[in-house]
């Protein structure tokens, strides 16, 4: 819900205009960009000192602080009262029409104005977003934005333009924890099949591919065991009823071995199956 995260909004279009009004040429943009993306992490103090430092950007204090205050701006409204005449009115009037357009659509809550939102990347033309967790507890969720012209370096005639996004999978995992809105999940699967060794590795490859295409869900054991009673222990954590063991003896009669775990009559819980028979794996034995 908008309780547990938000999405901070900005227009690159908008800095750029802004950071165009501070005498910060189109060479140094991007750089600056870059340098101003860290705020979060290294506070305004570093930044103010790299911006005026790194030789890239190399602008004078006052630019600096200036550059700092427009970034503390909570709202478009006071964006447009630290900064006055200049800026780019068309990317203000689109950022006016997301935040009203969210909240006709009904997730207005989760977008929030911010104004140090300027993302590193040098191909951002318009919008610019960060979806983070409300408790400030972990890093960026996601972040992206709009590009116009990306495509057109790789060959694209005409301007395109798009949204992208990239998102940190570890961070959703650890947000989804904290509001314990994981699900817990059964590890389960049909087989586990293992070669013999690492001269028949190719061979369980192709068991296991028969297996797939007859349905049954598959864990490929890529690295051979030197006991196969690893195997087993393996089958069990990943929660697989069958082991289909690859080996040469039985290869060379053009079958492979395959073990029930679940059966309760241990004399009769491993089978030597012809291959063509895999594809009716489930009768191989009753059912558990």
């Amino acid at each position: 819900t908008a309780q547990d995260v938000g999405i901070k909004v900005n227009s690159r279009k908008v800095m750029g205009s802004i950071l165009k009004k501070f005498n910060i040429s189109e060479a140094q943009f991007a750089p600056v960009c870059v340098v101003v993306d860290k705020l979060d992490k290294i506070g305004p103090d570093e930044v103010i000192r790299e911006l005026m430092e790194n030789a890239e950007t190399k602008v004078p204090r006052e630019t600096a602080e200036m550059i700092i205050k427009t970034m503390a701006a909570k709202s478009v409204d006071e964006l447009k009262v630290i900064c006055g005449d200049g800026v780019d009115q068309e990317g203000l009037t689109e950022l006016g029409q997301l935040f009203d357009q969210a909240k006709e659509y009904g997730f207005g809550d989760f977008l929030v104005f911010d104004a140090s939102v300027v993302r590193g990347l040098a191909y951002y033309t318009g919008v610019v977003f960060e979806c983070f967790d409300r408790s400030g507890e972990l890093r960026a969720i996601c972040g992206g934005g709009r590009y116009d012209r990306l495509l057109s370096l790789y060959g694209s005639k005409q301007e395109v333009p798009c949204v992208g996004f990239g998102f940190g999978d570890c961070v959703i995992l650890e947000l989804l924890q904290m509001k314990n809105l994981l699900p817990a999940l059964e590890q389960t699967a049909d087989f586990v099949v293992a070669a013999f060794d690492q001269g028949m590795l190719a061979k369980a490859m192709s068991v296991a591919a028969r297996l797939r295409a007859a349905g049954a869900v598959v864990d490929m054991q890529c690295e051979p065991k030197k006991k196969v009673g690893l195997t087993f222990d393996y089958a069990n954590r990943v929660g697989a009823r069958f082991v289909a063991l690859v080996a040469p003896t039985e290869w060379d009669q053009g079958m492979v071995r395959v073990k029930d775990l679940r059966a309760e009559d241990k004399t009769t819980n491993q089978l030597d199956v012809q291959l063509d028979a895999l594809a009716g794996w489930r009768d191989l034995f009753p059912a558990a």
